[in-house]
């Protein structure tokens, strides 16, 4: 059988995929990333810096995350220009895609000594389709929360094989910084690793030690430092755990039971080629006494058992379970480079990188052009210069409304940014969603290609075209 290529070539292929990521840094605004940029823009002009803030609410307009995403948004923003703050949030995302890709590489070298091995689960990584093709540059704080579990996950398991105590250390710190980037299950995530790694005794004996417990404890005093003493939001753990509970509000159980059947379909296609791979190889084996090496079997139990929870919940999205994506990259990796040939790993190495261009250098740029995307900038533009001279109000929560605000933001960083408009408030425009957002004269239903926003105005603002 055909080995598999040297770790050279699979560098070259890695090299080019991260290339697929570099159109995807200049697109517009998908769905709703503007939120953290206009968080960003918001803490930036006010200097407030230990909460985010959006429409001038604290908090982030009711969304209660912890702001390490905006931490290193904002000064790179304020290097390149806030004009190009989207392309900023961008590259902090594709950088944290890369990142666990490379501590995925990391931990597969550690557990198997074997660079093929290494490269390969960098490699499939990146060419995990939904990574590829959407996950892994939406400017969304999850890759960033996603590599720093990962990073967590990988200390404490080389912790383990090097019985370090600094390792284990650096996993709290990086568990910690996971949490201030989006949300507890960090702990989640990195409890139910932990308790897989108790089944082997080595570890065992390692992860039991009182210095362990030392740590541990260091683990849990951190966040209740930050949610007393750092977050000037009294009640952001409570919103971080609202976030969880409403996870587990049954809705219709027609739906849920629906969810249950389709759910691990969905992730099967978007973490192919691995869940090929890892599908094809343990079908051959069974039945049969070739099993799986120890590190393999873990991962793999790592990944299925922190699927559960997100399975068996009533509602939930595949961004929040991004984390285990790297954990099933680790056997996949291991299988192709034991049956490089008989999985086609190189076929379907070619076959996604030329998806990727092919979406990020035409398909995806004509949506945004025809579709949806380019028009929230002329909405943007059209506000600006018709309306740029009245006060400029904003209640529109729905994405069209977010990135429409977030464009215009950037573009008069100079004035402050759009609030949430008073109560009492006599001259200026609302972009709103419906008519009932503020009372108010309906000014213009300002519509571009498919979307479209409600100008309401008060006072001398109703006199404009």
């Amino acid at each position: 059988m055909k080995p598999a290529p040297s770790p050279t070539q699979i560098r070259r292929y890695y090299a080019v995929a991260v290339l697929c990521f570099v159109p995807t840094l200049f697109f517009y605004y998908v769905g709703e990333e503007a939120v953290f940029t206009l968080n960003s823009i918001e803490m930036w002009q006010r200097q407030e810096f230990r909460n985010t803030v959006m429409f001038g609410m604290l908090g982030g307009g009711g969304n209660g995350r912890p702001p390490l995403f905006n931490w290193l948004m904002m000064p790179l923003a304020q290097l390149i220009g806030w004009l190009h703050v989207l392309v900023a949030s961008r590259i902090i995302t594709v950088c944290a895609t890369l990142g666990t890709s490379l501590t995925v590489a990391w931990l597969a070298y550690q557990l198997w000594r074997d660079k093929s091995v290494a490269w390969l689960a960098a490699l499939l990584y990146l060419l995990t389709a939904d990574v590829l093709l959407y996950r892994g540059w939406l400017a969304y704080a999850d890759p960033l929360y996603a590599m720093l579990v990962v990073l967590a996950i990988a200390l404490t398991w080389v912790a383990c094989l090097r019985t370090s105590y600094w390792l284990l250390a650096g996993a709290v710190l990086a568990a910690f910084a996971a949490l201030l980037t989006k949300a507890l299950t960090v702990y989640v995530f990195l409890g139910i690793c932990w308790l897989v790694l108790l089944t082997q005794a080595d570890y065992r004996r390692f992860l039991l030690r009182w210095p362990a417990w030392c740590l541990y404890a260091v683990a849990l005093i951190l966040p209740l430092l930050w949610f007393k003493l750092g977050s000037a939001e009294i009640d952001q753990h409570s919103s971080l755990l609202r976030d969880i509970a409403e996870k587990l509000v049954v809705p219709q159980w027609r739906d849920y039971l629906l969810r249950l059947l389709t759910f691990p379909l969905e992730m099967f296609l978007r973490l192919m080629p691995a869940s090929v791979f890892i599908g094809y190889v343990l079908w051959r084996k069974r039945g049969t006494d070739d099993t799986p090496p120890p590190a393999v079997r873990m991962a793999l139990w790592m990944a299925l058992l922190n699927f559960l929870p997100y399975w068996l919940a009533p509602s939930g999205g595949t961004r929040y379970i991004l984390p285990i994506y790297a954990l099933l990259v680790l056997p996949a990796a291991y299988f192709a480079a034991h049956q490089f040939a008989r999985l086609a790993v190189r076929k379907w190495v070619v076959g996604l990188i030329t998806l990727a261009f092919a979406a990020n250098l035409i398909i995806y740029p004509a949506y945004q052009n025809k579709v949806r995307g380019q028009n929230y900038a002329r909405m943007a533009e059209h506000i600006v210069s018709q309306y740029g001279r009245f006060p400029l109000y904003a209640t529109n929560v729905t994405s069209v409304g977010l990135s429409v605000a977030a464009h215009i933001n950037s573009k008069r960083l100079a004035q402050p940014a759009l609030v949430w408009p008073p109560s009492d408030f006599q001259h200026g425009i609302v972009i709103a969603h419906a008519e009932s957002d503020v009372a108010g004269i309906l000014l213009k239903k300002l519509q571009v290609d498919n979307d479209t926003l409600l100008l309401i105005c008060r006072g001398a603002a109703c006199a404009a075209p």
